[in-house]
């Protein structure tokens, strides 16, 4: 099956310079609208950490008391989740009778999500459609086992899947040496289209799904404080390395709860994650922002802007925050002090119902 290519006529060469050139989102939709959905459900099935033991909201399950409700007679390793250094989540938005269902990354590799889905008791046959927020190994490289149970589920239908264009080069960090660090790619067009994608390549905004959830474009940069991933570059066409810390294909999901406002899904803000809230904040200026989930890369090379991230978060007045996957506990530790109970951190098997 061939992917759908949309737009790629036009390119942006923001990865290839420096962290402070940034030429902007491309085919920016006037018009792009996201149905507000009575309610959201989402379940993390892959992210960094465990935790069924600290105190939770009462809009959030653990995955010791989803394993309970579904059966379980008693603790045992048999039954739990695997905790791995990546991020998948399983988003259900539901409108009267209607629901409709979105799978945003994969995490690392086939036998945790397979392992982590099949304990969690979950069928899905209901995505309607896959989307890779960036391309890191961490968050596509389970997209072909993904894909295969998505199918198996669902009577052998294609499944749309969205790439943006540049997430398909080999990277690499540079370490203090000089030296390059490969890692591995993501998985490539005729690879995911064999599994059963429908492969859409596009740098575009997008609707999906009865217009109940918003794919972003490209993210402009705009705060002075977030530079990307330092370090990073990859490997052009001909065989030459080149800079590659904006990352312009990485994007964020978002949905309309009513009587909440906008939840924004960003799966490891390379971008920024105040650069991700302020793109988000502009597109739909007449929703107000209610909640945060993702990686919010505050840990490593990017911990030193803690303090200005979290300060500058309090002008989007968000009531959950909720931090996960590479975010560092340095980070979590002074999310919580800045913002008490809104931080609600993410781990894996947890359920947040909206």
């Amino acid at each position: 099956m061939a992917a759908r290519v949309q737009h790629l006529q036009a390119t942006n060469e923001a990865g290839c310079g420096t962290p402070t050139e940034w030429s902007g989102p491309i085919h920016l939709q006037e018009a792009a609208s996201m149905r507000a959905v009575d309610k959201a459900e989402v379940i993390f099935l892959v992210d960094n950490a465990t935790d069924s033991l600290s105190s939770n909201p009462d809009f959030v399950e653990t995955e010791f008391a989803s394993h309970r409700r579904r059966g379980m007679p008693w603790l045992s390793g048999k039954c739990l989740c695997c905790a791995a250094h990546g991020l998948s989540c399983l988003i259900t938005t539901r409108t009267g009778s209607a629901s409709r269902t979105l799978l945003f990354d994969t995490g690392p590799e086939e036998w945790v999500f397979e392992r982590n889905v099949v304990r969690l008791g979950l069928d899905l046959g209901q995505v309607g459609a896959v989307v890779l927020s960036h391309g890191h190994w961490d968050h596509g490289g389970a997209m072909p086992r993904a894909l295969q149970m998505i199918t198996m589920g669902n009577g052998g239908h294609p499944v749309p899947t969205y790439m943006h264009p540049d997430m398909f080069a080999l990277r690499a960090t540079k370490s203090a040496d000089g030296s390059l660090r490969p890692m591995e790619s993501v998985p490539n067009v005729e690879t995911l289209s064999g599994n059963g994608a429908d492969v859409i390549v596009t740098r575009d905004e997008q609707t999906l799904l009865d217009q109940m959830f918003y794919l972003s474009g490209e993210i402009p940069r705009v705060s002075h404080f977030e530079r990307g991933l330092p370090g990073q570059c990859r490997q052009t066409p001909a065989g030459t390395w080149e800079p590659d810390e904006l990352m312009p294909d990485e994007r964020f999901v978002a949905v309309n709860v009513a009587g909440k406002g906008q939840v924004v899904f960003t799966a490891c803000s390379h971008a920024g994650l105040i650069n991700v809230l302020t793109h988000a904040q502009a597109r739909f200026p007449d929703v107000p922002l209610y909640g945060v989930f993702g990686g919010f890369h505050l840990s490593g090379v990017t911990e030193t802007v803690i303090p200005e991230t979290v300060e500058a978060l309090a002008r989007f007045d968000l009531r959950l925050i909720s931090p996960g996957h590479c975010t560092g506990w340095r980070a979590v530790n002074a999310l919580v002090a800045a913002y008490g109970d809104r931080v609600v951190p993410s781990a894996v098997g947890k359920t947040f119902m909206l």
